[in-house]
């Protein structure tokens, strides 16, 4: 699986770069762990992707029609539109496809608080990354974000482009929404942390930003940033990783939502991949490099020190942890200390928003080590960090830290936990914090090997009751003997804080829930709560990137996601699923459907 760890140039052990796939020796003989072969990309080193010595080209015989499902209160689309347009900006380019249809429904409107309404409607709309797999494009793509609108009459396609020296499908790695401009339509950010720089050819990382309105995303009015924009700190250098993490919330109070960028693969002089993050500010026109801030451990007003593979900055979030008019920012590290540590590894930083944006006082921070509970369990906080979210569980005012431990010890290995650090004026504390793993009272099902509980994580309040809850995703569960089929999990907000009490537990076996749980499905691998059923409480939005559907490729699932709507009660499935055979087109067919979904965070590893 893609993990950010391989960008594409020349072979590395110094042969030339095959002229066709035909030339490939590597695509059948090597492994997804391989310097050569990533298992969603397949041979990093061909001209254009392919998997196993498959051609991703678009053959005659894949020329159809959209069949998109009608659902988000929208009807079919009646055409594809013709051609595919290209935005260049700073010698990088974005192709977007639309696919539109005559509106059949009037505008809805929606109530409740939105996370991703790019057409300011009040129901949220839903991006999801995939894999391209047949193309019909003028450039090889990196990656597919597909826009689905409650209101707007067309469907977005948002599309990456690798160069000529190669690279991974690494275009929608991350994506975030945010209003930026403060017009109350929510905007996408899209990062790709394997963009080539134009200037120098390194595979740095960059970011897409593309504004909403009325009628939805404007592509034609996309920004872009990356390490050579004017005003972005730092400079662009191999595996730096910008953009391989993203955040959006309103860090200085001026009612424009502000992202923060993470770089984790940055080095810090001598110190390879030690991480550092960049926060970029909203203004009228969208987010803009002026007075952006460049954050790493080696400086003072950051707590730790910058080491080798820390990877700070590897996960972010941003939300209101105290009580003022500034949301704050939350950063993992969860490389920090590994090697060095037996009692837990991973740190993560809280600092302080305030007018002048990220504050250079108060921050605090805690690490893996600090929280290894002595309740004689065995279990032990391997790499904290991993995954971020914030949100008021106990209805307090303050939001807590839910902070995910995917490789903990618990004693199962990977078994994985959440720690929820108490909302503070304080900040972080090693003392206020609550552990849950699949052992806690209340928790449905055990901690078993390679689970990873904890891996994916939303928060918002589900049931309606002023507390936010924490959705997990556990897609490394196994369901009976069906190998890495994938499981949710609903821990519920309450006056105490995060408890088991009442926690729902669904996979793809449940009676409600469609489809059936299968080996490689990873149901619960994306994961969002949404504004989608214009309720009080928020809905999810689930992905199973590995699943098959009629229709497929044997081994290229296009893979689906599934709704559940909120209620007082928590989650209620819905009869219904989106995937990415659906979404094909005469242009591009969308696989691996669900491996992000945009919400306030977007980070960590990909299942």
């Amino acid at each position: 699986m893609y993990d950010g760890s391989r960008s594409a140039g020349s072979p590395p052990d110094g042969t030339r770069r095959p002229r066709s796939v035909a030339h490939c020796r590597w695509s059948v003989t090597r492994t997804a762990r391989s310097s050569y072969f990533d298992d969603r990309v397949g041979c990093l080193w061909c001209p254009g992707a392919h998997r196993n010595g498959v051609s991703m080209q678009r053959s005659a015989s894949f020329l159809v029609l959209p069949t998109v499902l009608a659902s988000l209160a929208i009807s079919a689309p009646a055409r594809a539109a013709e051609g595919v347009r290209t935005i260049t900006r700073d010698g990088v380019v974005l192709q977007h496809h639309e696919v539109s249809f005559p509106k059949a429904t009037p505008r809805v409107r929606g109530t409740g608080v939105g996370q991703s309404d790019f057409d300011g409607d009040g129901i949220d709309d839903i991006a999801v990354t995939g894999d391209p797999f047949e193309y019909n494009l003028p450039l090889v793509p990196a990656g597919v974000v597909t826009v689905r609108y409650s209101s707007a009459a067309k469907v977005d396609y948002l599309l990456g482009a690798i160069p000529g020296d190669g690279g991974a499908l690494a275009f929608g790695m991350t994506l975030v929404a945010g209003d930026f401009n403060g017009d109350r339509y929510d905007d996408l950010a899209i990062g790709n942390p394997d963009e080539p720089d134009p200037r120098n050819k390194t595979h740095a990382g960059g970011v897409w930003v593309i504004p909403g309105s009325y009628r939805g995303l404007v592509v034609n009015s996309a920004i872009h940033f990356n390490q050579d924009s004017p005003g972005v700190p730092d400079s662009p250098e191999e595996f730096d990783q910008f953009g391989g993490s993203l955040a959006a919330g309103d860090i200085n109070g001026d009612g424009r939502d502000d992202l923060a960028i993470g770089a984790w693969g940055e080095s810090i002089g001598s110190k390879a991949i030690a991480g550092a993050v960049t926060v970029l500010f909203g203004a009228p026109a969208g987010l803009t490099a002026t007075g952006a801030q460049h954050l790493q451990q080696d400086q003072a007003a950051v707590p730790g020190g910058a080491e080798s593979n820390d990877q700070f900055g590897f996960t972010l979030a941003i939300g209101k942890v105290d009580n003022n008019r500034y949301q704050d920012l939350v950063i993992g590290a969860p490389r920090e200390n590994d090697g060095a540590s037996w009692g837990g590894t991973g740190m993560v930083t809280l600092m302080w928003g305030s007018a002048g944006g990220v504050s250079s006082t108060g921050a605090t921070s805690v690490t893996g080590a600090a929280i290894e509970p002595t309740d004689g369990t065995g279990t032990v906080a391997w790499y904290l960090g991993d995954a971020l979210a914030i949100g008021d569980l106990n209805g307090d005012g303050l939001g807590e830290v839910v902070v995910g431990a995917p490789g903990a010890q618990t004693p199962h290995i990977n078994g994985g936990l959440i720690a929820a650090f108490a909302g503070r004026s304080a900040g972080l504390s090693s003392s206020a914090v609550q552990i849950i793993t699949q052992r806690t009272a209340g928790v449905p099902d055990n901690p078993e090997d390679e689970d990873r509980f904890g891996g994916v994580l939303a928060v918002g309040d589900v049931t309606g009751d002023g507390r936010a809850d924490v959705l997990v995703g556990t897609p490394g569960e196994d369901i009976g003997s069906r190998v890495d089929a994938g499981m949710i999990t609903l821990l519920k907000g309450s006056a105490a804080g995060l408890t088991g009490a009442g926690a729902q537990a669904f996979d793809q076996n449940h009676s409600a829930v469609p489809d059936g749980s299968e080996n490689g499905d990873k149901f619960g691998t994306a994961i969002a709560l949404l504004n989608l059923s214009r309720a009080s409480g928020l809905d999810a939005v689930v992905a199973s990137p590995g699943e098959e559907v009629k229709g497929d490729f044997g081994g290229y699932p296009s893979g689906v996601i599934n709704p559940f709507y909120g209620s007082a009660g928590g989650l209620v499935p819905q009869n219904k699923t989106w995937s990415g055979l659906a979404d094909r087109t005469g242009i591009v067919w969308p696989q691996r459907y669900g491996l992000r979904i945009a919400g306030p965070q977007s980070g960590g590893t990909i299942f």
